[in-house]
């Protein structure tokens, strides 16, 4: 399992902390531990157990835990392709919130990603569980960590991973580790016209991040903007689909617009059909 660490400029107000990952792939678990930097007592022996978390010279004590337990995750209602789940910890109480399936949350509002953490979680989406495809199993699923810009103020500890697996990016925020690297898309092409009343096929191919053809298979949604499509909701063979696109209710000079995208992230690639006689 990769673990991705970011920096983000919006965490710089956030105390000095150190965010501990525990990756436990007998139980499918990715344990996570906030830890603030406090002093120790010189006259008194520092806890040698796991409250405590030394970072440099400095030391941390754990505030808050939490965890993202895959089985428990993949029966909810939120498990899909292309979905990521996150903790947000709350600096106010001191407390991670619930994991929250961030794409079922930003397609719900019509944020984007990083708009929902700026508004309604005050960029405290503090570390991901991302979910690649519906049917990724616990080491394909990858972590995203996001800590305080200042290498003097924040730190990311991970156990359970081999060195190799972690990843400390050069990117502004974790949403760019998601769209950049680890999440899916799907592409859609069509002819460019139909006759009124006609058909057409539509052709839907699943990329991976970087908007190479995959032959991974996914489940697609699709929306038609004028005409009609008989199916709406399609699983790839091989990473590839075809649909009809019927124009009918149409005349010569209309146009119509066809959508595909992910059960929580719609539209994600679209082609435009001319009506002509």
């Amino acid at each position: 399992m990769k673990v991705y660490i970011t920096r983000p400029p919006a965490y710089a107000s956030s105390p000095d902390h150190v965010v501990r990952v525990l990756v436990d792939a007998s139980k499918q678990r990715v344990g996570v531990e906030m830890c603030i930097v406090f002093s120790p007592n010189p006259s008194e022996p520092v806890p040698d157990d796991e409250s405590v978390v030394q970072s440099g010279d400095k030391f941390y004590k754990v505030i808050a835990a939490s965890e993202f337990d895959y089985e428990l995750l993949k029966r909810s209602t939120g498990w899909a392709d292309r979905q990521a789940w996150h903790l947000t910890f709350r600096w106010d109480v001191r407390s991670f919130t619930d994991p929250i399936p961030l794409y079922t949350y930003s397609m719900a509002t019509k944020m984007s990603a990083p708009e929902l953490s700026r508004t309604t979680y005050q960029n405290n989406l503090s570390v991901g569980f991302v979910v690649p495809f519906s049917d990724s199993t616990f080491e394909d699923c990858a972590v995203t960590v996001n800590i305080n810009p200042d290498v003097n103020k924040g730190d990311c500890v991970v156990l359970g991973v081999d060195a190799s697996e972690i990843e400390r990016t050069d990117y502004s925020a974790s949403a760019q580790v998601r769209e950049l690297i680890l999440l899916p898309g799907v592409q859609i092409s069509a002819p460019s016209s139909c006759t009124p009343g006609g058909q057409i096929n539509v052709q839907v191919q699943v990329l991976d991040a970087n908007d190479m053809p995959i032959e991974h298979d996914a489940e697609i949604f699709l929306e038609a903007v004028n005409g009609y499509l008989p199916k709406t909701r399609i699983k790839t063979v091989n990473g590839q689909a075809s649909v009809p696109f019927m124009a009918l209710g149409l005349v010569a000079g209309d146009s119509a617009r066809v959508k595909a995208g992910f059960k929580y992230f719609s539209g994600a690639s679209d082609a435009s059909i001319q009506i002509h006689d």
